[in-house]
């Protein structure tokens, strides 16, 4: 009787050890955190305050209308496939409850930090309720993100029951992104008086790209960062694509003139856009950065509108002193609070965590 011969595992190709997915048997590869997601985090953050400086500064003009509609709408969908693609190994570790939990504390707390901003003499129960449900001011991603992860995981739990895998989850992202897309063209089209908050909102906006990034972690999971289509490819594609948004908001203007409702709020485009700067992102090789930048973008994102309506009391109207103060104040925070922690909880220095 013959003896089976031993089997020797392959060694790895190069570009495939050098990416952030590890294979650990045939077929599987174990999710590492990728750095250039890191950075991808805070130029997002950076977006986001510059978006919102032009916003309260009421500075539309035509450039800031062609940016913010050609580039800067993609910066929710873009953090929406990234939080999804990172929930993939919370939610495979058994610890989607926690996080979930931690996030809707993280939001109340920030919801009762603005309460100054948003609750007013003519502020009734049922104004307050809705700002709670939906959010107000940048904190609408959050109460988004929120929706979209407790959504995501009804969906899966539907897969698993049916025996139908991912495809109740994908099917409900694509219906989700279709609604909101409808909604918001015949807004645009027909019924401009239509709440903005019935076409933005968790389930309309973020739950597609949310449910996207969890499905191309679990691809990248199953085949590695080798089965997404190679940097050079998705940064040329991304280049036209982001060419054509700037041509499309142009088209816009000129048909419908500068105004922040004189365009849908995710055309076409963005889409792809979005999705395909993430995977860019993911192929794209960075060294890890000597601070915690996942820190850095977090502070950015809760406390510019804090900071610039601050800067604003004392009477500062400037769009470059919005942005100025609102990126690099925070980091100062993050910075401090990144170096006073770990002498005030000394376990944590030694802590590290897919975030």
């Amino acid at each position: 009787m013959k003896k089976a011969r031993p089997t020797m595992r392959k060694p790895l190709p190069e570009a495939r050890r050098r990416s952030k997915a590890i294979q650990v048997v045939p077929g599987f590869f174990e999710l590492h955190r990728i750095h250039s997601l890191d950075y991808l985090k805070v130029l997002l953050a950076i977006g986001v305050v510059l978006a919102h400086s032009i916003l309260i500064q009421n500075q539309l003009v035509p450039w800031s209308y062609m940016l913010g509609n050609g580039v800067l709408r993609s910066l929710v969908p873009t953090f929406s496939t990234l939080s999804g693609y990172c929930f993939f190994v919370t939610y495979s570790r058994g610890k989607a409850g926690r996080w979930l939990g931690g996030l809707i504390l993280l939001y109340l707390f920030w919801i009762g930090f603005y309460a100054p901003i948003w609750v007013n003499r003519d502020t009734t129960a049922a104004d307050a309720l809705q700002v709670l449900l939906l959010g107000t001011m940048h904190l609408w991603y959050v109460a988004g993100l929120i929706l979209a992860a407790g959504l995501l995981i009804a969906f899966l739990w539907l897969g698993r029951r049916t025996r139908t895998g991912l495809a109740p989850l994908l099917g409900a992202a694509l219906v989700c992104a279709l609604l909101g897309t409808g909604l918001a063209f015949w807004a645009f089209l027909h019924e401009p008086s239509l709440p903005l908050d019935v076409s933005r909102n968790g389930a309309t906006v973020i739950f597609p790209f949310f449910a996207f990034g969890y499905a191309l972690a679990g691809l990248v999971r199953d085949r590695g960062l080798d089965a997404l289509p190679s940097a050079r490819t998705l940064w040329l594609v991304i280049a036209g694509l982001f060419a054509l948004r700037l041509v499309e908001a142009y088209m816009s203007m000129q048909a419908y003139g500068v105004s922040i409702l004189s365009m849908p709020e995710l055309p076409f485009l963005s889409y792809p856009a979005a999705v395909l700067l993430f995977m860019a992102f993911l192929r794209l090789e960075l060294p890890e950065a000597p601070v915690s930048l996942s820190l850095w973008s977090a502070s950015i994102y809760f406390l510019h509108i804090f900071l610039i309506f601050v800067v604003r009391h004392f009477g500062a109207k400037s769009l470059f002193v919005y942005v100025l103060v609102g990126v690099t104040v925070p980091v100062l925070i993050a910075a401090a609070f990144q170096r006073l922690l770990p002498r005030l909880l000394p376990s944590l220095r030694s802590k590290r965590a897919y975030r």
